[in-house]
């Protein structure tokens, strides 16, 4: 039986916090032989999972970005010592300059893709947080004994810039409980072809496209609509967003629902057309998961990480062109049987995803597998 540290710091929001929050689930469902300290932004949010086998150990303060670097050079190495840990499974963005044998999944995808046009996005406190994380990410790689990759693109990348020999590949699991129940609820979303954009605001996610791709519908007269589902307190990105979507009187065409409950996420993809995904960077995006399982078409950007996802059941466009957007959206409005294929494309591809158990025992075998060789 070894001691397993869970570096969870950053899992606030998104996929960190999915992935944290589902391995969690199965470990108390299942049970381990290892025992486990996981680090948490907080401990209210995860207090469910705390056991006589898992152990929370709440840090709010270091969740921020800002204090990450200090976190990963100084605070953890002193916990991990403290605690006497026989092996750190490291969910966050930058390695923990320790000793201990250390896993790191991978799922910070800016330092994969280091000439994104993402890296230009956001302010200049944005730009400096991701250069600051980008360089402790470089300085601190030699202290990680095996990394995860979610996908065969992103590995072959990270391979290839950082001259990695081995790196095992886990998908990023699917968690289907919550998507076929829930609320039904009345989003008073009207007539129009609707195409559902189901993010929190990050400025990788590209949706400033939004303002002159709706000022095209509106030119054309398209009976079109864009659904955002964003809130002012998301940032100073989003808040830009929604004036420059008031000022412009776009509100007609880009309809902003606010922050959507899980509750309510399966009533909204039931109320809606199609996924529209502009994004510029992902690891792994569960919302083509949803999008597939809702039998939804998924329009996105032509790249690796989206079609190592989707393959053939998705629509694909230049990200940056929204004239290429448009013209695919109306190639597939006037193409049903098309539609049809991708859609019933993308329900196989959902068939042979890997389930949350199944992530759950790969990530063990790893722990597993790299204690035997250490030892």
């Amino acid at each position: 039986m070894a001691h397993v540290l869970i570096n969870g710091i950053s899992a606030k929001s998104g996929g960190g916090r999915s992935i944290l929050t589902n391995f969690l689930s199965v470990l108390n469902a299942r049970g381990s032989k290892h025992r486990f300290s996981v680090t948490v932004p907080d401990k209210k949010s995860y207090a469910a999972f705390a056991s006589a086998n898992v152990r929370l150990l709440s840090m709010p303060m270091l969740s921020k970005t800002m204090l990450l670097p200090l976190a990963a050079s100084t605070v953890l190495p002193r916990v991990i010592r403290r605690h006497c840990c026989d092996l750190v499974f490291n969910l966050a963005d930058i390695p923990i300059r320790t000793r201990t044998t250390q896993i790191f999944l991978f799922d910070w995808p800016h330092a994969a893709y280091p000439q994104s046009p993402a890296w230009e996005r956001g302010n200049f406190a944005d730009s400096v947080k991701r250069r600051m994380k980008l360089h402790f990410f470089r300085s601190y790689l030699r202290y990680i004994d095996v990394m995860i990759a979610q996908g065969p693109a992103i590995r072959d990348r990270l391979m290839s810039l950082y001259r990695i020999d081995r790196m095992p590949v886990v998908p990023n699991a699917v968690s289907l409980d919550n998507l076929s129940a829930g609320e039904s609820y009345d989003f008073a979303l009207g007539g129009g072809f609707k195409l559902l954009c189901l993010s929190h605001y990050y400025s990788h996610k590209n949706l400033e496209i939004f303002i002159p791709l709706a000022e095209l519908i509106r030119e054309r007269q398209l009976d079109l609509k864009i659904i955002i589902t964003i809130d002012a307190g998301q940032g100073q990105g989003a808040r830009e967003l929604l004036a420059m979507i008031a000022e412009r009187k776009l509100s007609d065409i880009v309809v902003n629902v606010g922050p959507v409950p899980m509750a309510r996420v399966p009533s909204l993809y039931r109320q809606t057309d199609a996924l529209l995904l502009p994004t510029l960077l992902e690891s792994f995006s569960g919302t083509y998961v949803e999008a597939m399982f809702h039998g939804k078409p998924i329009f996105t950007s032509h790249y690796e990480f989206a079609l190592d996802v989707c393959k053939d059941a998705a629509f694909y466009f230049d990200p940056l062109d929204v004239g290429d957007i448009l013209d695919k959206i109306g190639f597939a409005i006037t193409h049903p049987e098309e539609c049809a294929k991708r859609v019933a494309d993308g329900r196989r591809l959902l068939e042979g995803m890997m389930n949350w158990n199944q992530a759950f025992d790969a990530y063990l075998a790893l722990i597993d597998e790299t204690l035997a060789e250490q030892s």
